[in-house]
């Protein structure tokens, strides 16, 4: 039996082969109607948290935290059927997942499986596709550049905060081909993901966010409408190199520009009157500029968002607001002082707005976020696929509205106790081993 199904495979003509050009393997039919590429990617990270949690509330959380995480796996299936004009991706993830802590026992350290992108694209030929499923929704350009091609170990807070992450949904698709300058992407869909969006529920308390359309049923889209959109100038090099932020030794000169807009008008997902301090709406803008110069590189975008309130809420000093005006900036730059060896750094900075619904002043600032951090890579052989990457991170700021345990930035305490400045300066060392296959 077992060599009659060796024969049959064998007359099928099919072939399965690595492919060193798209880093992976694939299965194809010989007709050229099928065809199914396997990639994966694994990072294993250590990081040491270092915070003032003075002022934190319930059972007190350590100053200072240190281990290992289990930070990403994918597993991405892409190919074709019936002809190549028709494009599928399935991405499986696991990812760490965060416990919490009861005296001495920590309650939770499960992975967690998920689909992270899932889609069907059909391509109708002169640069013109369009795409229907779940994956990455067009704004923020640092969140499109997939966490596998990272300059630092992670992405910044400001990307955190502002970035519309996965969406469901359609979008079209036009341009970026060989020879052309410019793609654009136009996305309708489910609510898009924003942090940090909505009004916080205590004094020292962080800002709330809205989850986004991620992997829900239709009944519980929270939106009206949701769009998000970017335009994008090649003005040098070729589209390939703006996958990743690193410009290798040896590498074309390039750049390139992006302009990317989102909004949505947000619904409760069941009958009732709203209370002022929800959500209504919110719009966004973002432009960026990259950079290549063959051993160096430079990335800059700023973004800003404004949100709506259904009502007027309580501020300090009497007052009342609807509104949050909400903003942020990263500048970061790599060198290569060889094939193997690459130097980084990246400054970050942001507000969220949202203290001046924190009535009662604690005398710390929990809407900023200032942050410098500097590091290397290290590839090892020079080969993209095994890369190692070690970084330190000082905030100027306490970190409130821009917490990110997968940043490894935890809350900042914020002393009840008079109106002084109480934190003393968060700091993070990580270093993450990761492999592509």
């Amino acid at each position: 039996a077992d060599a009659c199904t060796r024969d049959s495979l064998q007359a099928s003509g099919a072939s399965a082969v690595l492919n060193k050009d798209q880093g992976g393997f694939f299965l194809a039919a010989p007709s050229g109607d099928f065809k199914l590429n396997i990639k994966g990617q694994v990072q294993v990270r250590w990081a040491y948290n270092n915070r003032d949690n003075s002022g934190l509330t319930g059972t007190v959380p350590k100053e200072s935290n240190w281990g290992f995480e289990h930070r990403r796996t994918k597993l991405t299936f892409t190919g074709f059927v019936f002809d190549p004009s028709w494009t599928y991706e399935v991405k499986l993830v696991a990812n760490r997942t965060t416990g919490t802590v009861s005296g001495a026992t920590y309650s939770a350290n499960n992975i967690v499986g998920s689909v992270e992108e899932i889609f069907i694209q059909k391509d109708f030929g002169n640069g013109i596709a369009v795409r229907a499923g779940q994956f990455k929704t067009p704004f923020v350009r640092e969140e499109l550049v997939s966490s596998s091609s990272q300059l630092a170990v992670e992405r910044s807070l400001v990307n955190d905060v502002f970035s519309t992450k996965f969406g469901q949904g359609i979008q079209a698709e036009f341009g970026g081909r060989a020879g052309e300058q410019l793609r654009a992407q136009v996305f309708y869909g489910d609510g898009l993901r924003a942090n940090a969006s909505s009004v916080p529920t205590s004094v020292t308390a962080a800002a709330g966010g809205y989850a986004g359309g991620y992997t829900t049923p239709f009944n519980v889209n929270a939106t009206t409408w949701a769009f998000a959109g970017r335009l994008e100038y090649l003005g040098a090099g070729n589209w390939r190199s703006m996958r990743d932020f690193n410009s290798y030794k040896g590498d074309e000169f390039g750049w390139m520009v992006g302009l990317g807009g989102m909004g949505q008008s947000l619904r409760p997902t069941n009958e009732g009157t709203q209370t002022a301090s929800t959500t209504d709406s919110m719009w966004g803008v973002t432009a960026d500029l990259t950079m290549n110069f063959g051993g160096a590189s430079f990335f800059a975008y700023g973004v800003d968002r404004d949100g709506q309130l259904a009502g007027n809420v309580a501020t300090r000093g009497g007052g009342t607001s609807d509104s949050m005006g909400q903003w942020g900036a990263v500048v970061q730059g790599g060198y290569f002082l060889t094939n193997e060896v690459e130097l980084y750094a990246r400054y970050e900075k942001g507000d969220t707005d949202t203290d001046k619904f924190r009535v009662s002043d604690t005398g710390i600032d929990l809407q900023s976020n200032s942050i410098v951090t500097v590091g290397m890579n290290y590839f090892f052989g020079g080969n993209k696929d095994i890369k190692w990457t070690s970084d330190f991170g000082y905030a100027f700021t306490p970190i409130g509205d821009f917490n990110s345990s997968g940043a490894d930035w935890l809350q900042d305490g914020a002393s009840t106790v008079g109106n002084g400045f109480t934190n003393d300066g968060q700091w993070v060392v990580r270093t993450q081993l990761q492999l592509l296959f």
